[in-house]
């Protein structure tokens, strides 16, 4: 018999039926504790409840004759276990696209004397709806046994390929490799005027 039947079965009698979950995360140990690396056995040492992969590829637009890029679009593959709202999860990764994109192009926190010089968004470089690329989301299920129901998460993880992808994508466009951020107009102008004079 399902739970299905299960509970209307009970709802018939006039019964209410409840299930609960409890989830414990295993056992992780501090970066910094020198002595569990040393001394907890392999299979059991972990820095985290569960490990989760990702991957990123931008598409970009370079104009040479500006500097300015234009991010056109994002694949996003991202190992997240069980996919439990897949909606959510895309959430997740679209808006993390949209942080890691400010990041590499826009974002510049300025301090004068530590104080903050940057007051607004706007003058922040927070990227708006208008700077949004296509964002493909590839959600790869593999079920991790010590997750709840087999979830890994995605939360900052998401974050993390983005900008290097698009700098990435930078450098393949227009063979320039631009190693402070963000990546401006100015910035990627004058390493291409080092490379084409």
């Amino acid at each position: 018999m399902t739970c299905g039947e299960l509970a209307a079965r009970a709802a018939e009698s006039g019964e209410t039926v409840e299930a609960s979950y409890y989830y414990t995360a295993p056992k992780t140990y501090a970066l910094a504790d020198k002595e569990a690396k040393k001394n907890v056995p392999p299979e059991e040492y972990r820095n985290y409840p569960a490990y989760a992969y990702t991957t990123q590829v931008a598409v970009v637009e370079v104009d040479a004759s500006s500097g300015r890029v234009k991010v056109l679009k994002i694949i996003a593959a991202h190992d997240c276990g069980r996919a439990i709202n897949p909606q959510k999860i895309e959430g997740q990764i679209e808006g993390s696209c949209l942080m890691g994109l400010g990041y590499a192009l826009s974002e510049a926190y300025v301090l004068k004397e530590g104080i903050p010089v940057t007051r607004t968004y706007r003058q922040l470089g927070v990227p708006t709806i208008e700077e949004t690329p296509e964002i493909s989301c590839l959600l790869i299920e593999d079920p991790e046994p010590g997750g709840p129901f087999g979830a890994k998460g995605v939360s900052e993880v998401a974050t993390v390929p983005v900008t290097p992808a698009i700098l990435n994508a930078i450098y393949d466009a227009a063979g320039v490799r631009l190693r402070s951020l963000p990546a401006t107009p100015a910035k990627v102008l004058e390493e291409l005027r080092k490379v084409k004079p």
